[in-house]
């Protein structure tokens, strides 16, 4: 059994818990994922690895309910446990494979997110963090309510990280389409 050790509402049908996971923690990379079980007759769901801790033994999920599964999946609290917790699968980011960091680091990066979709880039940025590589994250959500993981975010990313909302509620009032090309714009001058 995996235990869930922490939950939070992150925005509207948007949850992230942590869980115990060792043998998961000490070998995933960003870019992976897991298999998550509720029980002998839960539903198998592929949720991407946000962050671990190595240490801890602990990995940390996002997911948005948008079906029955996941839906289920919300009520689970701390202290509960899923049955199964399998990973870490597929392949890591190719930053993360690249073997040459030097060639990395004289790389422009730029990650662009938005919603649940966040949790995937997060790793991502903090591994390049680690590394000494700085990259900029445009993250968008329709209104202020649905941005999420900006505070670990802008932890690591500081003034890279540029935050759009389509209705203007906050940050920059528009698409991240339009926030890309105004950066582009401004790194050509």
């Amino acid at each position: 059994m995996y235990q869930i050790l922490s939950k939070a509402k992150l925005a509207d049908k948007i949850f992230e818990m942590v869980v115990r996971a060792p043998r998961v923690a000490h070998k995933c990379l960003p870019g992976q994922f897991i298999i998550a079980k509720i029980d002998e007759t839960g539903e198998r769901i592929p949720l991407t690895i946000c962050d671990y801790d190595r240490e801890e033994g602990t990995i940390t999920i996002v997911f948005q309910t948008v079906g029955a599964s996941t839906e289920r999946m919300s009520f689970l609290e701390a202290g509960e446990a899923f049955e199964d917790f399998i990973g870490p699968l597929g392949r890591p980011s190719v930053l993360c494979l690249e073997e040459n960091l030097d060639k990395t680091r004289e790389k422009k990066i730029v990650f662009i997110c938005g919603g649940v979709g966040t949790a995937p880039i997060y790793p991502q940025v903090k591994w390049l963090k680690e590394q000494g590589v700085v990259a900029d994250v445009v993250q968008g959500a329709k209104t202020k309510d649905l941005v999420i993981l900006e505070e670990e975010m802008r932890a690591l990313v500081g003034d890279h990280l540029y935050v759009t909302t389509d209705d203007g509620s906050y940050g920059f009032h528009g698409l991240v389409t339009a926030k890309v090309e105004e950066l582009v714009e401004k790194e050509g001058k």
